[in-house]
């Protein structure tokens, strides 16, 4: 079933991986910014007209703006505010990721790891991404933590993006999340003044999220598989969810 305030999110998402404010989209759209916010908000729809312009302006088709269901497969089950950041808990299907994915048991030590999770390239990252078969649209960059809470050794970082077939070319790594709740948090400025800070990187949030939400709120990390990710919504990578994988503390 169609729903308006579903419809809604999906352009304002749509339009952060455009890299657009409401200002923007509105100006290339020549409406008013109040339109652009009522459509976001679900208080209003677009006419066919201004549905069609909107797809061409975030790059993708009518079908893909209308069908909220397929296209977003997370469903939010509680929402809670800390300051004056949203905290959401959602549930997220199982989901493909393929890219480029390093472990730490492959370098000599923990040191090497991280030395080579910093000199891997946007243009080695891009070669990856222009291989993989089946992109999930629209593409957004993934940033895959593996067992960052855990012991050094079982560590793993990825570069990747959401695809729809583990079926991939030689030279792409593919890591399948299982089907997981996940709290998840956006780097705005609210997130940021809990670290007391004005603007925060997406990783920043992870160690907030197990040191003082999820104990305050009767939630523990998730042992099914499930990992820590980093979902942006710019090419710049300056802003995202950050997802962290968890179950509710057993009484």
């Amino acid at each position: 079933m169609f729903c308006q305030a579903d419809f809604g999110v999906r352009i304002k998402e749509l339009r952060r991986v455009k890299g657009l404010s409401q200002r923007e989209a509105a100006l290339q759209m020549g409406v008013s910014e109040q339109a652009i916010s009522k459509w976001e908000s679900g208080a209003c729809l677009p006419d066919v007209y201004h549905l069609k312009l909107l797809g061409k302006v975030l790059g993708v088709s009518v079908d893909c703006l209308l069908d909220v269901e397929r296209e977003q497969p997370e469903k939010v089950l509680e929402t809670f505010q800390a300051g004056g950041a949203v905290f959401e808990l959602v549930e997220k299907p199982e989901t493909i990721l393929a890219g480029k994915l390093l472990y730490a048991k492959d370098f000599g030590s923990i040191q090497e790891f991280d030395s080579a999770i910093e000199a891997f390239s946007e243009e080695e990252k891009q070669a990856v991404y222009g291989r993989l078969a089946g992109s999930v649209l629209p593409v957004r960059d993934i940033q895959l933590s593996v067992n960052f809470w855990l012991a050094k050794k079982t560590r793993g970082f990825g570069f990747m993006r959401e695809v729809t077939s583990v079926q991939q070319p030689g030279g792409v790594d593919v890591y399948q999340m299982p089907a997981s709740l996940f709290l998840r948090a956006y780097t705005d400025r609210p997130a940021a003044q809990l670290l007391s800070k004005e603007r925060c990187e997406t990783w920043e949030l992870f160690a907030y999220f197990r040191e003082y939400f999820m104990p305050a709120h009767g939630f523990e990390m998730a042992e099914n598989g499930a990992q820590e990710l980093e979902v942006f919504d710019t090419s710049l990578h300056d802003t995202g969810y950050a997802y962290v994988p968890v179950v509710r503390k057993r009484v």
